[in-house]
């Protein structure tokens, strides 16, 4: 025989404070400066690699006496 049991939780309502303190870090959030783009040119390859866009391979170049 199984025994279920449904219990109820109660969320902790937010108080006075801590809504004021998140409008705050909302509208201080939306106010600041963007954040950069990432230039993926003027990055070196090493960085690159790093975090994933070259796979561990030096970049490949063409050789002008293949041609």
């Amino acid at each position: 025989m199984d025994c279920c049991v449904v219990e109820q939780m109660e969320a902790a309502r937010p108080t006075v404070l801590a809504r004021v303190l998140e409008a705050l870090s909302q509208i201080f959030a939306r106010s600041g400066d963007p954040s950069p783009e990432l230039n993926l040119d003027e990055v070196p390859d090493r960085v690159k690699r790093d975090i994933g866009f070259l796979d561990g391979r030096e970049p490949r170049y063409e050789d002008n006496r293949l041609r």
